[in-house]
């Protein structure tokens, strides 16, 4: 059974990877929403209430290959990493309720990157930001595009689903909780300092990851009852 669960999990997240890479193909094609998604970038700018990205473009070579390591590689090693570490776990329960988690933390998303699309701070003239990755390679923002639509800024996906893998490794008591949230919090410094998300689509993402954590472990608190209930019934 662990072995058949741990199968189901791991299509759920590809299912969401699925979904995602249609629905940024559609929404990319549609262009829902863009007169919204542009007040919204001058909203977030008054919000921050400063310039951050005044000389940008003068951005150290160390911060540019660093940050952008974090973010294009650090970030998809930490999430491969941590789903075999609660992959290898005999129960299966963490990687279970971490497919959950990724499955609810799209669902929560989704509506604003259809109906709230925020485009990167980047292309937002005002800021003074440029794409910082740009300074190492165009072919690396071109590689993720696909799954990751110039306007579903809005919460940064790459901050939810970092904390959900950092929140994770420290419930399930992980040794390398530690090294995780060092890593986490690098990944979701990069996202600002790359000149890709606006301060309030880190601070939503951090609160989606958090929300996606606490549903994902009551829907599988839940389906746990319903099994054992389940059995006693038939025995």
């Amino acid at each position: 059974m662990p072995e058949r669960n741990k199968l189901v999990s791991t299509l759920i997240i590809l299912a969401v990877f699925v979904v995602n890479y249609l629905e940024t193909d559609i929404e990319t094609r549609l262009g829902l929403g863009k007169e919204l998604g542009v007040r919204a970038a001058y909203t977030f700018r008054w919000m921050e209430g400063r310039d951050f990205f005044q000389n940008h473009d003068l951005t150290n070579d160390l911060a540019v290959y660093g940050y952008t390591t974090s973010y294009f590689f650090a970030f998809a090693v930490f999430a491969l990493a941590m789903a075999w570490v609660f992959w290898k776990r005999q129960d299966g329960v963490e990687y279970r309720v971490l497919s959950l988690a990724v499955a609810i933390d799209y669902l929560l998303s989704l509506p604003f990157f259809l109906f709230f699309p925020v485009p990167e701070r980047w292309t937002h003239a005002e800021t003074g930001a440029i794409l910082l990755s740009d300074r190492w390679s165009s072919a690396l923002i071109e590689f993720v595009r696909p799954i990751s639509g110039l306007d579903n800024c809005f919460p940064s996906t790459h901050t939810s689903l970092t904390v959900i893998l950092v929140l994770m490794a420290y419930q399930a008591g992980s040794r390398s909780r530690s090294l995780a949230l060092a890593v986490g919090l690098t990944i979701i410094l990069s996202t600002f300092v790359l000149g890709i998300h606006w301060l309030p689509d880190i601070a939503a993402g951090i609160a989606v990851g958090v929300a996606s954590v606490y549903l994902a472990r009551r829907v599988d608190a839940a389906l746990a009852r319903r099994t054992v209930a389940g059995a006693a019934a038939a025995a």
